[in-house]
């Protein structure tokens, strides 16, 4: 994301808005890897989506609680699918 207005840069990284933004490519990493684990029936936490990650050798490899966000963010927290129905009051997972 590049920088309108001058007085919005980074120093360290120039042209760039939010330099802790995490990059596109790693969300994706992290979403591909939740669903395959998932798909395999294994735990698909953050914890385990990290391990998982690192033995892919993902660089740079996000934080569990990184990991938390994207996945709360892409809403895939809710239940081992990720997805939650409530009919009449009554939740359904």
């Amino acid at each position: 994301m590049k920088a309108r207005d001058p007085k919005h840069q980074n120093e360290l990284y120039p042209g760039v808005v939010n330099p802790r933004r995490t990059k596109q490519e790693i969300e994706e990493c992290v979403v591909l890897t939740r669903l395959e684990l998932y798909n395999r029936a294994m735990p698909c936490g953050p914890k385990a989506i990290q391990e998982k990650l690192k033995a892919y050798n993902v660089n740079p490899l996000p934080a569990e609680s990184t990991i938390s966000r994207i996945m709360t963010h892409r809403g895939l927290t809710d239940g081992r699918t990720g997805f939650k129905i409530i009919l009449d009051g009554k939740t359904k997972i």
